[in-house]
């Protein structure tokens, strides 16, 4: 692993930008999507935090106050999963580099596969779930947050939308390689349920954003 200085998340965005623009497979579109879901949570906890401080929306300030620790945890989750998700890459396409001469070479060059891909796997449900997350958040704070960063909030959810989406495509991929059809078909489950849920909140957040600004 990394040192703390070295990891993806924390490097200046410039620099976490040109290395996802370079030759390396890694950053790729699973740690741009869950680097995409911690900005989702952060515009939540700053749009929270904007709203718990102002003397306008006192009598909303402690929901929000509580709205903005919860974004503050899950963007900070989020961040670890950007890391989190070269690693697996990186896990799975070290067990496809094993060597595969004999019968038993191949036994545990498979086995070691299906272990990376289960884990290729776990991390971008992570990422969806946080999405999930991030909706729930936004559908409680678009309705009293403060006014002037109600954009923000739809960001939020647009933002959780397209992770979602990107994440979901690595599930997806890497499932179609596990050969535990039923794992597969759980984890296909799960991120389905999922991207109906983001989806549909994602959209009444939105609604309800443009529904504000134009009134």
């Amino acid at each position: 692993m990394e040192t703390d200085a070295l990891t993806l998340s924390a490097q200046p965005l410039r620099d976490f930008t040109h290395k996802l623009a370079s030759a390396d497979p890694t950053p790729g579109g699973g740690s741009v999507s869950a680097a995409v879901a911690a900005f989702g949570a952060g515009l939540v906890r700053m749009v929270a935090l904007l709203t718990s401080n102002s003397p306008k929306y006192r009598d909303v300030s402690e929901q929000c106050a509580t709205i903005a620790r919860k974004a503050e945890r899950l963007t900070d989750a989020l961040l670890e999963l950007v890391d989190e998700d070269a690693a697996s890459f990186d896990r799975v396409s070290d067990a496809y580099r094993l060597p595969k001469a004999t019968d038993s070479d191949k036994r545990a060059r498979s086995a070691q596969i299906q272990t990376a891909l289960e884990g290729a796997i776990a991390t971008p449900l992570r990422v969806i779930r946080g999405t999930r997350e991030i909706c729930d958040l936004a559908i409680e704070l678009v309705d009293i947050g403060n006014a002037n960063a109600l954009s923000d909030v739809g960001c939020a959810a647009l933002c959780a939308q397209a992770s979602s989406q990107g994440a979901a495509l690595n599930v997806q991929i890497n499932a179609a390689a596990l050969k535990d059809r039923e794992a597969a078909a759980r984890a296909n489950e799960e991120l389905n349920a999922a991207l109906a849920h983001v989806s549909l909140l994602a959209e009444v957040v939105l609604g309800k954003v443009r529904s504000r600004v134009e009134h």
